[in-house]
């Protein structure tokens, strides 16, 4: 099912600005896409926050890093560790920065100084923490990606529950809170959206596009689930009964990487190639913004505090933002 045929595409002219920072100029000046470099490099810059200082929070895995990123784009770079593998990464209802280290088998909460507060070490060798979601209810919930597993922690009292997926390898990757009190989650070699409920229990519904490879999974603000299709080159909906609706990009060649709503009910959806981000307005609009940078391999987009879409590309380690003018 193609989104529209109207589709307004811009070609982005290269400039450099700054040592620190790229910016891709649409034609007739109308936006711009703007890349800033981070200085610990290491190709793996992976998910990307809102936290409630004004600031954005990156994890670079590989590196070890936690990365601070103003809205001007400013670095506070923060050293987790070697061998921690930071990945998963959101704030809690009270402000509390919480983390998966995919490599220490570990849940942490993090300050706002970039200090592990807490350590909470994940009962299950191998599991792979990767993915993170903040549940209705305060809970920490987390995909073990290579145990094959869906996390809960309480942060009060420091319990932590497993749940088996049910199927090996499903590689769960992604989780969030759902609008009906559950979680959702997104098994990225089993071509399911899976969802579980507080009391962990699990169902899991086939996507109808074999091999598809859903990345991420979100509740829009129409109280839809929304996911994505690296493999399927598409991006979709799921009812909480589990019916689905697809929308193919058309973009040739296209794997698809995050998505994300801006505050104007725009969808924002980014690709790991092309080197592209698309806006998909309410009218079915698609506009196409060019990336400065050349094999990026993007993976997470966000909506910053600043209002701006903010996203991350993994093999250049760098973070952009996007300009809309006038």
């Amino acid at each position: 099912m193609m989104l529209s045929s109207r589709i307004l595409s811009f070609v982005a002219t290269l400039s450099v600005t700054a040592s620190l920072m790229t910016s891709g100029v649409l034609a007739g000046g109308h936006a711009k896409v703007v890349e800033f470099q981070i200085p610990s490099k290491g190709g793996s810059t992976h998910e990307i926050t809102a936290g409630p200082d004004g600031n954005l929070w990156v994890t670079q895995q590989n590196q070890g890093k936690l990365v601070r990123v103003s809205p001007t784009g400013d670095f506070m770079i923060y050293d987790l560790g070697a061998k921690s593998g930071p990945h998963g990464l959101e704030f809690d209802g009270q402000g509390r920065m919480w983390a998966t280290l995919e490599f220490a088998n570990e849940i942490v909460r993090l300050g706002l100084d970039g200090e592990i507060k807490q350590r909470f070490k994940v009962p299950m060798d191998g599991a792979g923490p990767h993915g993170l979601g903040i549940g209705p209810h305060g809970g920490i919930w987390w995909t073990g990606k290579a145990g094959d597993v869906i996390g809960h922690l309480n942060p009060e009292t420091g319990e932590m529950r497993l749940f088996l997926v049910g199927q090996a390898p499903a590689k769960p990757i992604y989780i969030a809170a759902g609008p009906d009190g559950n979680m959702w989650f997104t098994e990225l070699e089993g071509s399911h959206i899976g969802r579980i409920t507080p009391d962990g229990v699990i169902t899991r519904f086939d996507i109808p596009f074999e091999n598809a490879r859903p990345i991420v999974v979100f509740t829009g603000p129409n109280g839809k689930i929304w996911y994505t299709e690296e493999r399927g080159n598409a991006f979709g909906t799921i009812t909480t009964d589990g019916k689905f609706e697809r929308f193919e990009t058309g973009v040739a060649g296209g794997l698809v990487a995050g998505a994300a709503f801006d505050g104007e009910g725009n969808l924002w959806v980014q690709f790991n190639t092309p080197d592209i981000i698309q806006r998909i307005g309410a009218d079915g609009v698609v506009t196409t913004f060019e990336l400065p940078s050349k094999n990026a391999v993007q993976h997470r987009i966000t909506l910053g505090p600043d209002g701006r879409m903010w996203f991350t590309e993994l093999a250049t380690d760098k973070v952009g933002h996007i300009v809309l003018g006038k």
